[in-house]
């Protein structure tokens, strides 16, 4: 069973792709080549953890290294947004899948972390 044809037969409605982001090894570098060199507008920032930027009304993020994400330059995450974030994390242990603990960002949210059959990170967010 693909993880796609997991989330397919999941109850819990994925309601849409919240961010897509990279993970980066100098936020500063990183924050001059997309907002001052492609000139994305900044939608948000927390320090040096996370910007965020706004194309068309689709998120698209850098962040800092942490524990649950890629290393800087494996490649990017897709967050996909739910309702009920613990209703979907336990659907999808119920399929079998090694999914992380929760992790609680305060009021931005909170979000776990799963890989698919190739490694890569997948993460599901709620507020």
């Amino acid at each position: 069973m693909t993880i796609l044809s997991v989330i397919r037969s999941i109850p819990v409605a994925i309601k849409k792709i919240s961010s897509s982001y990279y993970v980066v090894s100098d936020m500063e570098a990183s924050l001059k080549f997309y907002r001052d060199q492609l000139k994305l507008p900044v939608k948000f920032q927390d320090g040096e953890k996370w910007t965020q930027f706004d194309i068309n009304g689709q998120a698209v993020a850098i962040a800092a290294p942490a524990p649950q994400q890629p290393a800087a330059g494996e490649g990017a995450v897709v967050v996909f947004e739910v309702d009920d974030l613990e209703a979907q994390r336990q659907q999808l242990i119920a399929e079998g899948l090694e999914v992380s603990a929760t992790v609680d960002m305060g009021g931005h949210g909170s979000f776990f972390t799963l890989r698919d059959p190739d490694g890569n990170l997948v993460q599901f967010f709620g507020r």
